[in-house]
């Protein structure tokens, strides 16, 4: 009896061996390693989810706000109105297009607000809007007849923003797409294309799809890959109160 009581204490007073150590040690490494793996995984996924979502809600602002500018360019209101007869304002024909920006105008009695949502002008000011990209890569306006009005940003990630025209030429009374140099007048514009590039603001790694590929510009430059998101939106958007002016 005291003899196997005393096998049974030594039992208990035994550690773990070498080998058992080292094999435990091996599997809570692999452990924490599967986890961290899994965490970055998961935190890449999540980054390339918010960056893709930025680039276009970004797109979505800055196109949206163009191009509601875009179906005010040049319109009339109403001045008067009776039995028979109807008066409307003489409807602005200007569209300016400086280097890597876009100005479109319409009277306030059209619309009485600005791109930045400011109004107060009376019926007959006429507000221009200028959108253009800052060097902080954002697309930014201002009513550029407003006193003391600044440039605001309304969309950021902005790399490069182009415009092209449709011009009708009066000569030949045809339709071609030219750049700004080329344009004749505002009166000979009927539509717009907007074309811009936008960046994620971080750089995503190599293992992200597209984030390590050469993406294709609005005037077809390849622009290296350098672990940032990009895309590239493109929209034609007619100039509404221009349509009709040309038979």
């Amino acid at each position: 009896m005291l003899e196997y009581l005393g096998k049974t204490s030594e039992m208990k007073n035994k550690g773990y061996s070498l080998p058992e150590l080292l094999i435990g040690l091996g599997l809570s490494s692999l452990v924490v390693a599967i986890a961290l793996s899994v965490y970055q995984l998961s935190r890449q996924s999540w980054q390339t989810i918010s960056a893709i979502d930025a680039i276009y809600q970004n797109a979505q602002v800055a196109l949206r706000a163009i191009r509601k500018q875009a179906e005010l360019d040049g319109a009339a209101y109403l001045l008067a109105a009776s039995d028979n007869h109807v008066l409307l304002s003489t409807p602005y024909p200007s569209m300016s297009n400086p280097s890597e920006g876009l100005v479109l105008s319409h009277l306030a009695g059209a619309d009485p607000f600005d791109c930045q949502g400011n109004s107060g002008a009376s019926p007959s000011a006429l507000i221009s809007n200028s959108f253009k990209r800052s060097t902080n890569k954002e697309l930014t306006c201002k009513d550029i007849n407003a006193s003391g009005s600044s440039y605001q940003a309304l969309a950021e990630g902005m790399e490069d923003l182009q415009t092209r025209f449709a011009q009708v030429n009066p000569v030949l009374n045809t339709l071609q797409w030219v750049n700004a140099a080329e344009v004749f007048g505002p009166v000979h514009i009927v539509a717009i294309e907007v074309c811009v590039r936008l960046v994620s603001t971080i750089r995503l790694g190599v293992t992200v799809k597209g984030s390590m590929s050469p993406t294709i510009g609005c005037n077809g430059e390849t622009i290296s890959a350098d672990g940032k998101l990009r895309r590239v939106f493109r929209r034609v958007m007619a100039l509404r109160n221009r349509l009709g002016a040309y038979g």
